[in-house]
Formats: C-alpha cells, structure tokens, sequence
C-alpha cells in the first residue's frame, strides 16, 4: 500500500487484525532434506465432505461453536495429535460466508497429520466436516504450503503445541545442520540458536518449511510470533523455539516463507502454569515498519511517526512516564526477502515484569500510512491503559499451553474475546482441563477496575513422551 498522494499498491484485502484465522525479511539458505518421504504423507478422503462417521472412543467438536472459525480447527486438531484421540469436527465454519475448508485450514490440518503420521479424513477444499486419526508424533523435518496467501503463521501456531510434545527423532546426516536454527539468531540471541541447532542435529527438535502470506488479514504477523509469542512461552513456560522470516508474502499471491524451529519438552516433562498478573512498570516501547517491492521506505517512514504520535498521546493516561524509550526502525526489503509488493509495522511493549504486549497494521489500497500508523498505535495503547498482563491476540494463543499445562495458571487480562472463549471450550473438551473466565477481583484497598479479567485454568498435566 502507498499511503497518502503517492501511487496506491495493495499490500492486503483488509486492515491487518492479528491473531484471527485467514491468510517476513531474513537471508535466503538452504535448508537440510526431509526426514518424511513424500509416500509417508497422511491419506485423505476424496471430495469435500458432508458429514463422517464418528471414530470409536472419538471426540467430537462442533465447528460452528461461539466463534465458528478456523481456530477451532487448529487448536482441536493439535490437542487430538498430543492427547492420541481420535477426533471429528463438523459443521466447520459453516456460519461463514464460505463455509467449509478453506486452503490455509487444509493445510494446517495437513500440517498437523504429517507431524503425527496420521489420517485426515475430509482433507478437502469445501469439506464441513473431519476426522483425524492420530499416530505418534516424532520430532522431524516438514514443508507446508498454502498455495495462497492464507497465513503460514497460522499454520506455526497449530504446529508449535505439538512440536513441544514430539518423541525423539532420528539424528539429521553430518552436514544437515538446522540453518533455520541458525539464522534466527538476532530474534532469539546466539545462545538458543545455537542450542535449537544441536538439538535438531540430535533429533530433539523439529523444523517446519511453511510457505504462503507472512503479513495477511486477519491473521498474526510473522513479527508477532518472533516479538510477542514466542519471548513470551521462552520467559513463562521456558519453551525453545524459533521463527526466521525469509521471505514476506501478501495478499493475493502469498509466497512468503518462515522457518521454525522447535525444541521438544524434556521426557517426561510437563509445561508448568502460566503466571502473568504482576503487569510491573513499562520499561520499553518499539515500532517495526517495512516496505517491500514498489512501496517506498518513506512510507515505512509515515507509519512509524504516526504510531509515535499516536503512542506518545496516550502515555500519561496509561501510567507510562514520557521517559520510557521508544526505539523505531524502518526496513525496506528487496526482492529476495518479499515477494511482490507491501508494507506493515508492529508495536511493542515491555514490562518490568516482562510482560509483552503487541499490536499491528497492513497496508491498504486507498487508505493513509498516517490512519494505518495510528490504528497500530491505539490499539497498543488500548491494551495497556486497561492495565492488563497480555494484549486480546495473545490472551487466546495462551489458552491451549495453559490447558497442558501442570498446575493452576492465571492469567489477568482485557475482557475476554470470542475467539478466547471458544478456544477454551475446545480445550476443555479434549484435555479435561478446567477454565474459569470472570471480573478481575480488586486488589487489596483498590477499587476494582473495569474491564479487567482474570482467566484461570487448571491444566491437564500432559506429560512429554519418554
């Protein structure tokens, strides 16, 4: 998108609102070879499907619950491949105006078989109902591809929960070092690169090829999952995983490719609980634009001085003092490192307490850098001025951690969105996890403050394969 007078390129179908179903740079490498042949690929039933039969002992979840998204989809389809269950989904997305399977949902599916060797039913473009039989699942190399510009960060989120839960694989050939591992090492520090790099040479860790839109509508950025989500499971539940964006792809075309890299749980292990309600002190601030192909770095420019502006307004009235760095960066990338043109910003915060907070905006036919830039920045600031410990996109990706988790989790947050509450739901379903969802109680001599909620779970205590 060009912003403002200057020649108007599409770099979406919609303003960007992360961590919602639907469709980065780093160095171009050449990645190690499958450990999964191409005749080891999950089977799939032909045509799209009406209705299946429910698998003996399986467990069935409605599709079109509360929410009615892709997320359902995702999250069921992960705790079914952990938990061994055999599982069906009906009446997927059936209240949308395309019902059914879309391309992103197939593949996330697709993804989710091949990490356990097992079999999709329904694996069909337009299919309203699933099964899926699950085998074991092995720690492995895979590559997945939408064939659109549905998101591959979606697909990272369904993959990442099953990843952590894998059995040892077979150690990768001398010279097939992860080089996924290794170029994520400015997001993750060299330290944990280097140890994800040994770990996938020792067959503890997985790493997973994913191809289609790195910066899509209605779906997480590929800088969301290196700034917010990923920092946030390393620092609370001490997961080692790494995303390397290698190539941004857009709307309509896709293209784009992530590598991720993950480090299977200790035999045995359990994640333990989740704690975040000490929000502490912001210490940090920071803005992430980029421009790709046709998109002038200017641009990039005007989207970053918007949400400054935007977040330097509200400081005060979010308890942050004017002193709180705020770092800006603009990156322009070539073509090498996107695909076709585009551009986007992300906004960060930290907490003394290290808690992260994250929000985010994409270009759009017709519509301003400035108005772009300044919706990322409200929006950010909206979080932090209801004083809670997590942003509404990341309040939802936790749900599932927090139901395999070991132990009582807590979580204080905005009001919870539908997109949480039906994940919780799905949760409870297949792990037997237990959620409570209501009003934040006051602090001792404080009133109680609106809009403030505290999600409780007590976790299914899954343990990692020995």
């Amino acid at each position: 998108m060009q912003g403002g007078d200057e020649p108007s390129t599409s770099a979406g179908d919609g303003h960007q609102r992360h961590g919602r179903g639907g469709g980065g740079g780093g160095k171009q490498h050449k990645r190690h070879k499958p450990h999964h042949k191409a005749s080891h690929r999950p089977t799939a039933a032909p045509g799209p499907a009406v209705d299946l039969p429910l698998p003996e002992g399986g467990t069935h979840i409605d599709g079109s619950m509360l929410e009615g998204g892709g997320q359902i989809l995702r999250n069921a389809s992960a705790l079914a491949a952990i938990l061994g269950k055999l599982l069906k989904v009906d009446k997927i997305r059936a209240g949308r105006d395309k019902p059914g399977l879309r391309p992103q949902h197939l593949t996330g599916l697709q993804v989710v078989a091949a990490l356990c060797g097992g079999q999709l039913l329904g694996g069909e473009v337009g299919s309203l109902c699933i099964t899926l039989s699950p085998g074991p699942l092995v720690c492995s190399h895979h590559t997945a591809d939408t064939k659109t510009a549905g998101s591959c960060t979606l697909l990272a989120q369904s993959a990442l929960p099953c990843l952590l839960f894998a059995a040892t694989g077979q150690p990768a050939a001398a010279g097939d070092a992860s080089s996924a591992a290794a170029g994520a090492a400015g997001a993750a520090g060299e330290a944990e690169a280097a140890a994800l790099q040994a770990a996938v040479q020792g067959g503890t860790a997985s790493e997973l090829d994913l191809r289609g839109g790195t910066d899509a509508a209605m779906a997480p950025p590929a800088g969301y999952m290196q700034h917010v989500l990923l920092p946030t499971l390393r620092r609370r539940l001490g997961v080692h995983a790494t995303m390397q964006l290698v190539r941004r792809g857009f709307f309509p075309r896709g293209q784009g490719q992530v590598q991720l890299t993950v480090e299977r749980l200790p035999p045995g292990a359990c994640l333990p609980a989740i704690n975040l309600t000490e929000r502490g002190e912001i210490v940090s601030l920071a803005i992430r634009a980029f421009t790709a192909g046709r998109v002038v770095p200017s641009v990039g420019e005007r989207l970053v001085d918007a949400a400054r502006k935007a977040v330097t307004a509200r400081l005060p009235r979010c308890g942050v003092p004017r002193s709180v760095p705020i770092s800006c960066e603009v990156v322009h990338d070539p073509p090498e490192r996107a695909f076709s043109d585009g551009c986007g910003l992300l906004v960060t915060a930290e907490s003394s307490t290290g808690c992260l907070w994250g929000a985010s905006g994409l270009g759009e036919r017709g519509v301003r850098a400035e108005d772009i830039g300044q919706r990322a920045g409200d929006e950010l600031m909206d979080a932090l001025e209801v004083g809670a410990c997590t942003d509404e996109w990341l309040q939802d990706q936790l749900v599932i951690f927090m139901a395999l988790a070991q132990g009582r989790s807590r979580v204080l947050t905005g009001e919870p969105t539908l997109h949480t509450r039906t994940a919780c739901m799905v949760a409870e379903a297949l792990t037997g996890a237990r959620f409570t969802v209501a009003p934040a109680p006051a602090a001792p001599g404080q009133a109680q403050r609106p809009g403030l909620w505290l999600i409780e779970c007590e976790g299914a205590a899954v343990a990692a394969p020995s």
